[in-house]
């Protein structure tokens, strides 16, 4: 079995002895890229996951290269063999290996799915004709050695009859790639010869070469009803929330008076006015939620950037731009908010929360981060803001059962939850959702309509658990993706007929009836009608809930430091860490953790690490965003911590629950934004944790897995106890945030946003808020008369 950590410890300590072993970026912490680095790779399997796992690295020389396959050669007919003073650590490293090699053509396109694309393009368009592809070259530090290894590329494209599109170089992320038109000649070659047959997959200057898939986004026909809204709460003020889309209807009874569309490059010219469906349909949700039970509507204006356009063939759907990579738009769209185009200022410098729901198709997450991940975590960290992002729809895994289960809704429920769960591996993430400063939101089967459903079709799949369209983590280094879950709207599936009722049955989507289910959004009618609604799902959807949500939680932080308060309350710099924690704060697996045990038939260990893959930390609940009550009190603190540093809270407990056994959970969520370091593994920079007096109140960690939760930028656990409380009147619940650097040095202090909340059942005739607020003002004064 492949030991990741094993194997690095022994190429550490052999690498001094093989000159010009250098590591690459998936490797070493500072590592400092030569300009002429030769790539190889050496594989093996995770102890943890049976699938292959493979460690890339470099070295300054071609002859370096070939002495350690040599040297590996050499083992593998003699595992017993002495090497050279210094060298025989790396016999240790051997034995956990299946071979070492070169980087070559099949590395090239392993993950990408270009020849499974490829494949397809040939069966429709034959020896006629290009594809597109993006290649993405290995990032040289320095300006000229990229300038080379570009001219290098389009020598072979050129030569090959290929065509380069365009082209992208940004530094800060380590990414360089080119936009490409390959012609089916070559395209052929490969399917008929492997990878090795053009020279453009043998090129040492790619890294890879992956299909240009443009997103798409599908959307559903609307319903023809009267929509009215109150035109007096038209919204005002800057903008808060940025949404990434399609074009909205601006004038949409829902929308009017709600957008301030920035459109630079004039897609709003490519749309007819009913095919502005999905960016409306998102506006919809952030300003008002589910418009079967709609909530107030935001108080502030959305900013909308459009970034797609009418899918040139398929009448029901939106797609990203085909001429420039993801990427460039993407960044060229951040850039235009936060620091303007050429001469032009900021659009719009106010934004605090960015919301988008582009998955790219081409980009499932595997093992490595995407550039577009890297390019979020970047921004997030970079303008302080909160970025969120949808899981990505996968609806190629559908439930299987067997016929004689399906006129038993509780054996179809397992039955489908089972098959989902099974098949759980095929519904990763798509990029960008593994990036690790992101909030990456996941679908429940869930929305607010109640709709009685024709015979035609079935819901197999329990309301309130995640969808059947929802991908799976984990996300990087195996941290928790997606980390929550909002109502995406319920997937229904078409009942077979009887006599197709035999032997194993997979389901398959039915279109949503007239009425629902799915979520309620706005729509442009059919004849472009300013008053029509329609209904979908999606995790598209899902994001978009979450922005509103995020939004919400910062008017309460505006609201509780416009007061005179119980203390001194956070900058509103720390907003966006704030915001972070009380979304994910709000969520708990709560009562889904019965149901999706037994749905699941889990026992003992893997119900903690199999929940916290398929939920992450859970359903948000609505209820419990920002808010406190009797039975729970909610505690908040933020900072700028540096690394090896410790900052300290005290969360007063209430004398009424000392040494009581009513039950009682304690919540702590931890969120920060990170700088990261591209040329590294670990790649987050900084890893801030929390770790509290936890025997004092007698409780014990319940739900999400104790290693993922500390991954990610996000640490959230849940803790629960019957037992008595070991602790006097006038106590305190002590909660440490400590700050280590995992890769690099920090550029700066790091913000973080800390929420700690304590409940009691609510038939319990105690008022823990009040007692805690009390316990805190009494602080609070004490300190402000000392000051």
């Amino acid at each position: 079995m492949f030991d990741l950590a094993g194997a690095v410890d022994g190429f550490l300590r052999a690498a001094s002895q093989v000159e010009g072993l250098e590591f690459l970026s998936e490797l070493q912490e500072d590592y400092v890229e030569s300009d002429d680095d030769f790539y190889f790779v050496a594989e093996g399997e995770r102890s943890d996951e049976d699938v292959p796992q493979s460690l890339y690295m470099a070295m300054t020389n071609a002859q370096a290269v070939t002495e350690l396959v040599r040297l590996f050669e050499l083992w593998q007919q003699d595992p017993s063999v002495t090497f050279a003073r210094g060298l025989n650590p790396l016999k240790d490293v051997f034995g956990l290996l299946r071979g070492i090699r070169r980087w070559g053509a099949e590395d090239r396109v392993r993950e990408t799915g270009l020849l499974d694309q490829w494949r397809e393009d040939a069966e429709v368009v034959g020896s006629q004709g290009v594809t597109r592809v993006e290649i993405e070259l290995w990032f040289r530090r320095n300006e000229e050695s990229r300038r080379e290894a570009e001219d290098e590329v389009r020598r072979i494209l050129a030569e090959a009859g290929a065509e380069a599109i365009a082209t992208s170089q940004h530094p800060a992320i380590a990414y360089h790639a080119m936009l490409a038109d390959v012609p089916m000649s070559e395209v052929e070659r490969v399917l008929a010869d492997g990878p090795d047959a053009i020279e453009l997959l043998t090129a040492e200057s790619v890294m890879m070469v992956s299909p240009s898939r443009a997103m798409v986004v599908e959307t559903t026909d609307p319903v023809e009803e009267g929509l009215e809204f109150d035109a007096a709460t038209f919204a005002t003020g800057p903008p808060r929330v940025a949404l990434l889309d399609g074009v909205p209807l601006a004038a949409h009874a829902a929308l009017e008076g709600r957008l301030v569309i920035d459109d630079p490059d004039d897609h709003t010219a490519r749309y007819g006015t009913a095919q502005l469906r999905h960016g409306t349909a998102m506006a919809s949700l952030i300003a008002h939620g589910d418009l079967a039970a709609p909530g107030a509507a935001l108080s502030q204006p959305i900013y909308v950037r459009p970034v797609f356009e009418p899918h040139p063939v398929l009448a029901r759907a939106e797609s990203v731009p085909r001429d420039e990579l993801l990427v460039d738009l993407i960044h060229r769209c951040f850039h235009r908010i936060f620091e303007g185009d050429g001469e032009q200022k900021p659009a719009a410098p106010s934004i605090r929360i960015v919301t988008m729901a582009v998955g790219d198709p081409a980009r499932v997450f595997v093992r490595r981060l995407s550039p577009l991940a890297r390019l979020l975590d970047w921004f997030a960290h970079h303008y302080n803001v909160v970025i969120v992002v949808s899981g990505g729809n996968q609806s190629g895994t559908r439930p299987t059962l067997n016929a004689e289960d399906l006129d038993e809704p509780a054996a179809v429920e397992a039955a489908a939850a089972r098959s989902l769960f099974e098949s759980a591996r095929h519904r990763r993430l798509l990029s960008p959702a593994e990036a690790v400063n992101v909030i990456t939101v996941g679908a429940l089967h869930s929305d607010a309509g109640n709709t009685d459903l024709p015979d035609t079709v079935i819901d197999p799949i329990p309301s309130g658990t995640p969808a059947s369209y929802s991908p799976v983590g984990f996300g990087f280094r195996r941290s928790v993706k997606p980390e929550v879950l909002l109502a995406g709207g319920r997937q229904v599936f078409s009942a077979p007929p009887p006599g197709q009722r035999e032997g194993t049955v997979e389901l398959q989507p039915a279109d949503s009836p007239r009425h629902g289910p799915g979520l309620r959004t706005a729509s442009p009618g059919l004849s472009g009608q300013l008053d029509a609604v329609a209904h979908s799902c999606g995790t598209s959807n899902s994001a978009a809930l979450a922005a509103r949500s995020l939004s919400e939680i910062m008017d309460v932080l505006d609201a509780v430091r416009a007061e005179p308060g119980d203390g001194p309350f956070p900058d509103a710099q720390y907003d966006p860490v704030l915001a972070k924690a009380l979304l994910v704060h709000a969520a708990g697996w709560h009562d889904s953790l019965p149901q999706m045990r037994d749905l699941l038939g889990l026992t003992g260990q893997e119900v903690r690490r199999e929940l916290t893959r398929i939920m992450g930390y859970g359903p948000v609940r609505a209820e419990r965003i920002a808010t406190a009550e009797r039975t729970r009190v909610v505690l908040l603190g933020a900072g700028s911590i540096s690394k090896d540093q410790r900052h300290s809270y005290a969360f007063p407990l209430p004398p009424s629950l000392a040494a009581t056994t009513e039950w009682r959970r304690l919540t702590i969520t931890l969120a920060w934004l990170s700088p990261v370091n591209v040329h590294s593994q670990k790649y987050r920079m900084a890893r801030l944790w929390f770790t509290h007096s936890k025997d004092d109140l007698a409780v014990a960690p319940v739900e999400a897995d104790a290693n993922a939760v500390l991954k990610g930028t996000v640490q959230h656990q849940v803790l629960e106890g019957t037992a008595a409380a070991g602790y006097v009147a006038g106590s305190n619940l002590a909660i440490d945030v400590d700050c280590r650097v995992d890769a690099g040095s920090l550029p700066n202090p790091v913000r973080y946003g800390l929420a700690a909340s304590l409940e009691v059942a609510a038939s319990v005739a105690v008022d823990l808020h009040a007692e805690v607020r009390a316990q805190a003002q009494a602080v609070a004064r004490t300190r402000a008369q000392v000051r």
